[in-house]
C-alpha cells in the first residue's frame, strides 16, 4: 500500500512538473516601445491566443527603456524576451552579435508556408529596416540578405490644425501680405511662410511646435529637413550600410543651408525646444495655438483619439514639405536565447496576414504591407493617406549602422548649440564632423 502510494505521489508530481513546463513553453514575452505599434498587436492578442492557445506577455516601455532592455537581454544572453520589436538603429548590432535569428533559419524550421506577403512589404522599407550584409564581418562583400520583416513602416508627417487653416479672417490676412491663398505647405519655402504667418502674439498664436530633445527626437526632425534640403547625413544608400571611411556630409551646402532654415524656425516656434520629445509636443499640439508640426506617424493616432471612438477633427495629416520621406520602422528579432522560436515565427506570419494587418492599422498600426491602406476601414483613418503617399516616396535617411548612436548623440548636441547661439551653424557642423570621424572607427572593430 505504501509503495502505491509514494507511485501515485511521483506520477502526481511528475505530471504537475509537465504541466508546469507546458505552461511555461506556451508563453511568448514580447518587448517592445509603448507606441501604437505594440498597441495593435495586444488589440489582436485574445484572437490569436485563442486560435494558437499560446499566451502572449507584452513588455511595454518607453522607446529608451525598451531600447535598453533588448540589448542587456541580448548581451547577457538571459533570454527573457522571445520577441523583440526594436527599430532600425538596433538592426546592425543585433546581426553582427549573432543575438537573432535570420529568416533563412526560420523558414527551414517551419511547417507554415503562407508566405504570399512578403510580395506587398513596402520594398523601400524592408530593404532599410530588415536587410544586412550576409557575411556581416566582410561587408565589403556587399552581398545582403534578408533578416527579418517589418514590424512597421513609420515616417514623418505634417500635421497641421484645420481651424487655423481655414478661418476666414486667416485667410483673408495671408492674401493680403502674401499675395496668394492660404493652403497646406508643400514646400520648404511655404512651410516657414506659413509659420511666420500663423506667429501672432496678440492672439497667443505659434505657427510650428518642434522636437528639439535628447533621445533621437532632434536628430531625426533635423534629418527630415536635411533630406528636404537634397542632402545626407553618411553618402550611402542605406542607413545599415558604410564602414568607418564612409565619408561624413553634414558640412556640405545642403547640410548648412538645413541647418540655417532649422534655426530660422525658432522665432515662430512653441514650447521649450531642447526638452519637447513626441509626447510633449502632442501636448502642445492639443492645446490648439499652434499651426503646424512635424509628428511621427507611429504618434499620430494618439495625437486624434480623443477616446469612446471619438476623433479630434481639428487635425489633418499630409506628406513632409518637399518630394522625398524618411523610412523608419523596425524589425520583429527572435531571440537565440528563446525557447519558443518557431512559434514567435507563426505569430510573425499572422501578425502580417492582410487581414490581420487592416485591423491593426485601425488601432494605430503604420504597415509594413501596401494593400492593407486600400482596405475601406483604412481609407477612414484621417492620416492613413498621407502616410501610404509618404511611404510610397520614401527613402533611407536615418542612420543604423555601427555609429548610429554616436551620430544621433554628437548631432544633437551640436544642433542645441546652434539652436541657442552658442556656436556658429559652420563651426557647429564642422566640430560635429571631426568628434563622428575621431570616434567611429573603434565601433567597427
Amino acid at each position: 500500500m505504501k509503495n502505491l502510494f509514494y507511485t501515485l505521489l511521483a506520477i502526481l508530481l511528475v505530471s504537475l512538473l509537465l504541466s508546469s513546463c507546458k505552461n511555461n513553453e506556451s508563453k511568448l514575452t514580447i518587448l517592445g516601445e509603448n507606441s501604437s505599434n505594440i498597441h495593435s498587436m495586444q488589440a489582436l492578442q485574445l484572437d490569436y491566443e485563442e486560435k494558437s492557445g499560446i499566451k502572449l506577455d507584452f513588455k511595454s516601455h518607453s522607446l529608451e527603456d525598451a531600447f535598453n532592455k533588448s540589448n542587456e537581454d541580448f548581451a547577457n544572453r538571459t533570454g527573457l524576451y522571445d520577441l523583440i520589436l526594436q527599430y532600425n538603429f538596433s538592426l546592425s548590432s543585433f546581426v553582427r552579435n549573432d543575438y537573432v535569428y535570420k529568416l533563412s533559419e526560420l523558414k527551414t524550421e517551419t511547417i507554415n508556408n503562407n508566405f504570399e506577403f512578403e510580395n506587398d512589404i513596402f520594398p523601400n522599407v524592408w530593404k532599410e529596416v530588415g536587410y544586412y550584409y550576409k557575411n556581416p564581418k566582410q561587408p565589403n562583400d556587399k552581398e545582403i540578405e534578408p533578416i527579418s520583416y517589418p514590424f512597421a513602416a513609420n515616417t514623418i508627417l505634417l500635421v497641421y490644425n484645420q481651424d487655423l487653416f481655414n478661418d476666414a479672417e486667416q485667410k483673408k490676412n495671408f492674401k493680403e501680405k502674401y499675395g496668394k491663398e492660404l493652403t497646406v505647405p508643400n514646400d520648404l519655402k511655404s512651410f516657414r511662410e506659413v509659420a511666420e504667418f500663423f506667429t501672432q502674439p496678440d492672439k497667443d498664436l505659434k505657427g510650428v511646435v518642434l522636437q528639439g530633445a535628447i533621445g533621437g527626437w532632434l536628430y531625426f526632425e533635423w534629418c527630415s529637413f536635411l533630406q528636404g534640403f537634397g542632402g545626407k547625413v553618411l553618402d550611402k544608400n542605406q542607413g545599415w550600410q558604410g564602414n568607418e571611411n564612409t565619408p561624413v556630409l553634414i558640412t556640405n551646402e545642403q547640410a548648412i543651408a538645413a541647418t540655417e532654415y532649422y534655426k530660422s524656425l525658432k522665432p515662430f516656434n512653441a514650447g521649450n525646444f531642447v526638452t519637447t520629445d513626441a509626447v510633449e509636443q502632442q501636448v502642445i499640439l492639443k492645446q490648439g495655438n499652434v499651426a503646424m508640426g512635424l509628428i511621427w506617424s507611429d504618434y499620430a493616432l494618439g495625437l486624434i483619439d480623443k477616446g469612446n471612438g471619438e476623433i479630434d477633427t481639428r487635425f489633418a495629416f499630409a506628406p513632409t514639405p518637399g518630394d522625398k520621406s524618411m523610412i523608419a520602422g523596425g524589425a520583429y528579432y527572435i531571440n537565440k536565447q528563446s525557447k519558443m522560436k518557431e512559434e514567435a515565427f507563426d505569430y510573425m506570419v499572422y501578425l502580417l496576414q492582410k487581414e490581420n494587418q487592416v485591423k491593426m492599422i485601425q488601432h494605430g498600426l503604420c504597415a509594413p504591407t501596401i494593400s492593407a491602406y486600400n482596405a475601406p476601414e483604412a481609407q477612414k483613418i484621417p492620416y492613413v493617406p498621407a502616410l501610404k503617399t509618404s511611404l510610397l516616396r520614401a527613402e533611407y535617411m536615418l542612420e543604423a549602422g555601427p555609429d548610429a548612436d554616436l551620430i544621433n548623440n554628437v548631432i544633437t548636441t551640436y544642433i542645441q548649440k546652434i539652436w541657442n547661439s552658442e556656436i556658429d551653424v559652420k563651426i557647429g557642423l564642422n566640430t560635429a564632423k571631426m568628434e563622428i570621424e575621431k570616434e567611429r572607427t573603434i565601433l567597427f572593430q
